[in-house]
């Protein structure tokens, strides 16, 4: 097989198996026999991290960390927590499709914060994508006549990519970038279940005990899948067919999600949703074709690592 054919199906299923998060969350959320999110990411990140850890061993990879990079790996993994906390959230105010394509808008917020806090230039492809993010964002929040969308949602899945820029913009800036990817990502998650188990025994009474075989099932899928699956295939489509090519074709995590959200859940697809969809994606598009066209220093800012 040609090896852009196996970079774009490499990247292909990477994003779609991101793109499955809300079909095996949102049952244990919603189920007869439900559980907490705080407990859901605890069990995402356990199983996700054995799934990474069983690569990382048949790869021989040295899995020492000193003092310098613990401390970065703890900043980033707090950042990415919360972008995880606040997108699950969010599907309990919104279709979990719009929830996920306003959280891939982290681009953009990327964007923003490197014009704050580092004095990048506008340019014209910087401010048509914010002007079409915005406008996409406008479709999203004139939702809530509709159904079960609130603005409360739309609030909650837009921090949830701010958080995850924060993330971006702080792992470009650390030593730990330099790690290999799949290294760095099992470390995150590590010190993620870590954080969510204490999260959970102080505010909701500790790990909920996973009940029933459908439970389980969801979980494993959830961390496996959407979790460790995402991120190994990320790294040799990146290798195949290039960052460039790798940023575009993450468009598949929000459309994966829309299609779940309407043919699993019965979530309607109205011209808001389509239109706001379409903004959005477009936005991301112009932003990440130009960025990668100029070759800046922190062009990998765009990668995204699940």
């Amino acid at each position: 097989m040609d090896n852009t054919v196996k970079g774009f199906c490499n990247r292909w299923v990477s994003a779609t198996s991101f793109g499955l998060i809300p079909l095996f969350s949102i049952p244990v959320m919603t189920g007869a026999v439900s559980m907490q999110t705080p407990s859901i990411l605890f069990y995402r990140f356990t199983f996700g991290c054995l799934g990474i850890l069983a690569v990382l061993l048949w790869k021989r990879t040295d899995l020492r960390l000193d003092r310098t990079e613990m401390m970065e790996i703890a900043v980033l993994a707090l950042f990415y927590d919360v972008e995880a906390l606040l997108m699950i959230l969010g599907y309990q105010y919104m279709p979990s499709g719009p929830a996920t394509t306003l959280v891939f808008s982290y681009p953009i917020w990327t964007e923003i914060l490197m014009l704050v806090f580092f004095h990048e230039r506008f340019s014209w492809a910087t401010i048509l994508a914010m002007s079409l993010a915005f406008a996409g964002v406008a479709c999203m929040s004139g939702l809530g006549s509709e159904g079960h969308t609130h603005l409360t949602g739309v609030v909650i899945e837009l921090m949830a990519g701010l958080c995850y820029s924060f993330y971006m913009v702080a792992m470009s800036h650390m030593r730990v970038r330099r790690m290999g990817s799949l290294k760095l990502t099992f470390y995150v998650f590590l010190f993620g279940l870590i954080m969510f188990a204490a999260f959970a025994t102080l505010f909701t009474g500790g790990i909920e005990p996973i009940s029933n075989g459908s439970m389980l099932f969801n979980l494993m899928m959830l961390g496996l899948v959407c979790t460790a699956l995402s991120n190994v295939m990320l790294i040799p489509a990146v290798e195949q067919i290039g960052a460039t090519l790798t940023a575009i074709l993450g468009a598949f995590e929000p459309l994966t999600a829309m299609v779940v959200s309407l043919l699993v859940f019965g979530d309607h697809l109205t011209p808001p949703i389509i239109l706001g969809f379409l903004f959005i994606i477009v936005a991301v598009m112009v932003l990440i074709i130009t960025k990668m066209h100029l070759r800046r220093p922190n062009h990998a800012l765009f990668r995204r690592s699940h």
